[in-house]
């Protein structure tokens, strides 16, 4: 069979996220693997915008599409245009946003949602339409039917052994790899070593994707993927890579044994730096130089998000990076509640630590979360492109205009120091800093942020991507 997989396009043009990151679609990548001796190809409409000639060209039989939540109309348009050339496509959606809220693509381009870990029931449901066979015995597939309506098979076993996942199919992105990146790191490499996370952040779907089960590749399975790796820079795409100290540190002792030489940036809780700093001594030494940290900025919002954290741990796992000279991304949660002087107490915070590298993201209620659940009465927008963790999509105690200057503001850094002191100490080119500061500059407009504000862009008349989606489907502004 000939199965395309699609990473959908939702734009943000000089503003976003897309300015620090755009990773490869691994989870397509994932699940290509799970398909062996079939045609797959996959198509990355961030990089390649040619949909419809690469339907018409390799004409499928089965295209399917995942989705975050901002992503949900692009995915949506993407099956729409593929119905619109062949309707005899089989079309799948995937992915977070598909098995947490599957009823936002109830709809007629639709013929099936796969819900949660997708790898065992990909291969099931290819192995049924090559058959021609009714998909109906499909664990954990939502299946249209004849009559337009929605039937959900029953649900399988959800625990995948991820050390008898095939390796993804990296190859299938190969010409794409050049426009990889994090941060600086270009091209990058995603390597997934676990899924799933014990903790409970009433802001993360990770864990409700997840069931709340935690499972980790051996180090032999991982070291499998690192040597396959062709790019210098790996990224450990984990939300806590340092979960299990006893299995990071055999990693860390085969890499070295191994000669690998490889830059590393990983993802972690502070408490596991501060419970195991050894650790961070071995992986500088297998190449690590920077860690994504959730630091947040204080006890009050640490405790609100339930977090089971303190900003005296993130302050010690600061000094413990900083003293091996790895570089900290820092990422900080901002409450829509919050006044000017929050705002001002977050950002005396980053410039005492001296955090180079920052991410400011609005506590934002997405599917699937308890804060969902718990924020449903104070949602001001069911369009989900405002859920991308720089809008507020409930009130806020400031005025709206005030709050996003006063949030645009935080990525003004006018201290050159640390900057300086990281290009003498090789941590970063001088055109790093120039492309790192123009980052910054980008993301500290306000107007950026009130263009597609649920309420400001409503008084003023402007048109936001995926208004017209939104107040067509089933979820309305």
């Amino acid at each position: 069979m000939r199965i395309l997989l699609v990473q959908a396009d939702w734009k943000q043009h000089n503003f976003g996220f897309r300015l620090a990151a755009m990773p490869e679609p691994l989870g397509l990548e994932t699940i290509a693997a799970a398909a062996p001796g079939h045609d797959v190809r996959i198509l990355d409409l961030r990089c390649q915008n040619n949909l419809a000639e690469e339907v018409r060209s390799f004409d499928p039989d089965v295209v399917g599409v995942t989705a975050l939540t901002p992503e949900v109309y692009a995915a949506r348009d993407v099956l729409a245009e593929v119905k619109s050339i062949r309707p005899g496509i089989f079309t799948l959606v995937g992915g977070h946003h598909a098995s947490l809220l599957p009823e936002d693509f109830y709809l007629p381009q639709v013929d099936a949602i796969l819900v949660g870990e997708g790898e065992q029931s990909f291969a099931r449901l290819i192995r049924a339409l090559e058959g021609q066979s009714d998909p109906a015995g499909v664990p954990n597939l939502i299946v249209r039917q004849g009559d337009g309506s929605f039937h959900a098979n029953l649900v399988g076993p959800m625990e995948i052994d991820l050390d008898t996942l095939a390796l993804p199919r990296r190859d299938l992105t190969e010409r794409y790899r050049p426009e990889y990146f994090f941060l600086f790191d270009r091209p990058d490499t995603s390597v997934a070593t676990g899924r799933g996370c014990p903790f409970r952040c009433s802001f993360c779907s990770v864990w409700a994707f997840y069931h709340g089960r935690t499972r980790m590749m051996s180090p032999e399975r991982v070291l499998e993927e690192v040597r396959q790796v062709r790019t210098d820079h790996i990224t450990f795409v984990d939300d806590n890579f340092l979960l299990n100290h006893q299995r990071e540190s055999e990693i860390a002792d085969r890499i070295l044994a191994e000669g690998i030489q490889k830059r590393y940036s990983i993802e972690c809780r502070t408490d596991s730096i501060v419970r195991h700093p050894e650790l961070v001594t071995k992986w500088v030494r297998a190449g690590l130089y920077a860690v994504l940290l959730g630091l947040e900025g204080s006890d009050e919002i640490l405790a609100a998000v339930n977090k089971r954290n303190t900003a005296g741990v993130n302050d010690e796992a600061i000094r413990i990076l900083q003293d091996h000279g790895v570089v900290i991304w820092g990422a900080f949660l901002v409450s829509p509640d919050w006044d000017v002087d929050d705002f001002r107490r977050l950002s005396d915070y980053v410039r005492s630590r001296r955090i180079t590298h920052t991410q400011f993201t609005i506590l934002t209620p997405l599917p699937g979360t308890p804060l969902y659940a718990e924020k449903q009465s104070q949602l001001l927008t069911r369009d989900y492109t405002c859920y991308d963790a720089l809008h507020a999509v409930v009130p806020t105690r400031l005025p709206r205009e005030e709050f996003y200057r006063q949030f645009a503001r935080l990525y003004r850094q006018t201290d050159l120091s640390p900057y300086v002191e990281m290009v003498r100490n090789g941590k970063m080119s001088l055109e790093d800093m120039k492309r790192g500061r123009n980052m910054l500059h980008l993301m500290s407009q306000p107007e950026s942020y009130i263009v597609n504000d649920p309420v400001l862009r409503q008084q003023r008349g402007a048109y936001a991507p995926g208004r017209t989606a939104a107040r067509a489907g089933e979820r309305p502004e």
